[in-house]
């Protein structure tokens, strides 16, 4: 999906000192712009912990629009939020989607000029648009995507989907990595959740073949 790729690169290319440690809590992703969105990066909220921006690029054939929150900083990289003793059953019953390499992601953010320093570590942390990108690949009639993150994804472990409500976590060994929800082209909004669900279908089958 270059289109994630390019606004990537749009965002990196202002070399913020921010950037440095930042790690991002959520993300939302849209096909076609908004009529109101203006071209370029722009800042929407900044404080001393976090940072609030959108990037738009206007132009087909890389046409697309993202907002981003970050949370500043390397402090609570570490911290994990588990997912309760009673909901631990999910991490044998959920469909494995896929691992990241350390190579995928230096590829990611060597294209991308992402120099924030988490990424390139071992083990390295996903950074959250590679994230965005592998799962618009799988799924290119999607035009809309959220994704909120709980915990830092490391390179090397292996990701399962759940279906949930209105969207699908992603769980590795018990922690919740992050969830996310989509909407397909032409699609209702109320048909969100059985397009997660078809995806994880769809995934299972592969690994079953």
């Amino acid at each position: 999906m270059e289109s994630v790729l390019h606004l990537a690169r749009m965002m990196a290319e202002l070399h913020l000192a921010e950037y440095e440690g930042a790690r991002i809590a959520k993300i939302s992703w849209r096909k076609e712009p908004r009529p109101e969105a203006e071209y370029g990066v722009h800042f929407q909220k900044h404080g001393n912990r976090f940072l609030r921006m959108a990037c738009c690029e206007t132009k087909k054939p890389l046409m697309g629009e993202i907002s981003m929150s970050l949370i500043l900083g390397k402090e609570g990289v570490e911290k994990s939020q588990r997912v309760p003793k009673k909901e631990r059953m999910l991490k044998n019953t959920g469909t494995t989607w896929r691992c990241f390499s350390y190579a995928e992601v230096l590829s990611f953010v060597a294209a991308a000029g992402d120099e924030n320093s988490i990424h390139r570590q071992e083990p390295a942390i996903v950074p959250g648009m590679l994230i965005l990108q592998k799962l618009l690949t799988e799924r290119p009639m999607t035009r809309q995507v959220e994704i909120r993150f709980f915990h830092p994804l490391y390179c090397g472990e292996e990701l399962h989907f759940f279906p949930e409500k209105d969207g699908c976590l992603a769980v590795v060994k018990g922690e919740r990595k992050f969830f996310y929800r989509l909407w397909k082209v032409n699609a209702p909004m109320q048909d969100m959740v059985e397009g997660c669900i078809s995806d994880i279908q769809r995934t299972l089958k592969r690994s079953e073949a």
